[in-house]
C-alpha cells in the first residue's frame, strides 16, 4: 500500500466512519417521531450533518484522552501508531465539535426552534465530559448513554412542543439504557471480558429494548400489535443468544463480534421505530444504512 493509502486508512480507522451511519439512523427516527415525513428538509439536514459531525468528534477525542491507554491495549490504532500525531487529531476534534454545533444552530435557524442548538451545545458538553474524564470511571457507560439520547432527542428537535412528545422520550430513554449496557459491555473488549460485567451489559441492553418496544403505549404505530410484539422478541432473542455467547466464552474475539452485531443494532432498531410511525418506505430507507456500515466496516474495524 503506498503512503497515501496507509495516510487514508488511518484517517478511517481514526474516526470510525463505518459506525457515523448509527448516529444518522438515530436522527431520522427522532425526526420522524414527530414530523411523520421527510419535511422541512432544510432542518433535516442540518440535523443530520450536526450529528454526524459531532459523532466523529467524539470519536477522534475518545483516542486523543486514551492515547496512552492504547498504547498498551491497541498500539496499532493510528494514534499510538504515530501514523496520526496527537495534536492534529486533537486539533481535528475540537474543529468537528464546533462545525456540529454549527449545523445544530443552522437547524435551529431553518426551523425558527431554539431546541436543535441547545440540544446540540448539551451533546457538546456530554462528549467532552465522557471522553476528558467520565469513560474511566462508573458513569461513563450513563454518560455515553445520555450522548445517544441527547442525539435522538437532537432529530427530534424540530417539534414546537418537544416536552410535549412523551413518544419521543420512550425511544431516547431506550436507546440511551440500549448505549450504557453496550458500553458496559464493551469496557473490557481488548482483554477477557468479566462475566459479571458482560451479565450487567446485556440486562441494559435488553432493558433498552424493552423500553422501546413500549412505543405503542404512547401513540399510534402502523404495523399490527401482533406483529410488533413478534419483531421485538426477535430482536431481544437476537441479543440473549449473543450474551450468552460472550459470557460462556468471554474472549476478545466473541465479545467484539458481539459488540459489532450490537452497533448494527442501532440502525436495526431505528429502522423499526421508522416503520411504526411513518411506514414501511421510511423504514427500509433506514434500515438501508446497513450497507455503508458493513462496507466501511470490512476496512476499518467498528471498535
Amino acid at each position: 500500500m503506498s503512503a497515501a493509502g496507509k495516510t487514508a486508512t488511518a484517517w478511517w480507522q481514526l474516526l470510525r466512519a463505518g459506525n457515523v451511519w448509527t448516529a444518522v439512523s438515530n436522527i431520522l427516527a427522532g425526526f420522524l417521531l414527530v414530523r411523520g415525513q421527510w419535511q422541512p428538509v432544510g432542518p433535516l439536514l442540518a440535523l443530520i450533518a450536526a450529528s454526524v459531525l459531532l459523532y466523529e468528534a467524539g470519536m477522534v477525542l475518545n483516542d486523543v484522552f486514551d492515547a496512552a491507554r492504547d498504547a498498551i491495549e491497541r498500539p496499532e490504532r493510528p494514534i499510538p501508531s504515530g501514523r496520526i500525531a496527537r495534536g492534529v487529531a486533537l486539533r481535528l476534534g475540537l474543529g468537528l465539535l464546533a462545525t456540529g454545533w454549527f449545523f445544530a444552530w443552522l437547524a435551529s435557524l431553518l426551523s425558527g426552534q431554539a431546541t436543535p442548538w441547545l440540544i446540540g451545545l448539551l451533546l457538546v458538553v456530554a462528549i467532552v465530559g465522557y471522553d476528558a474524564g467520565l469513560k474511566a470511571t462508573w458513569s461513563g457507560p450513563i454518560a455515553m448513554g445520555l450522548c445517544r439520547s441527547l442525539n435522538v432527542l437532537l432529530g427530534a428537535s424540530v417539534a414546537s412542543h418537544l416536552l410535549q412528545q412523551p413518544a419521543v422520550g420512550v425511544v431516547a430513554v431506550g436507546v440511551g439504557i440500549y448505549t450504557c449496557g453496550l458500553t458496559w459491555f464493551a469496557r473490557r473488549e481488548a482483554q477477557t471480558s468479566g462475566r459479571r460485567d458482560l451479565l450487567l451489559g446485556g440486562l441494559l441492553l435488553g432493558g433498552g429494548l424493552a423500553v422501546v418496544a413500549w412505543l405503542p403505549a404512547l401513540r399510534a404505530i402502523l404495523p399490527s400489535l401482533a406483529v410488533w410484539i413478534g419483531v421485538w422478541l426477535l430482536l431481544l432473542a437476537t441479543v440473549g443468544g449473543l450474551i450468552f455467547r460472550a459470557i460462556s466464552r468471554p474472549t476478545p474475539k466473541t465479545v467484539q463480534r458481539a459488540i459489532k452485531t450490537f452497533i448494527l443494532l442501532f440502525i436495526v432498531v431505528d429502522a423499526v421505530v421508522c416503520w411504526a410511525v411513518a411506514g414501511w418506505v421510511p423504514g427500509l430507507v433506514v434500515l438501508s444504512l446497513l450497507v455503508p456500515t458493513l462496507l466501511i466496516a470490512r476496512r476499518t474495524p467498528m471498535t
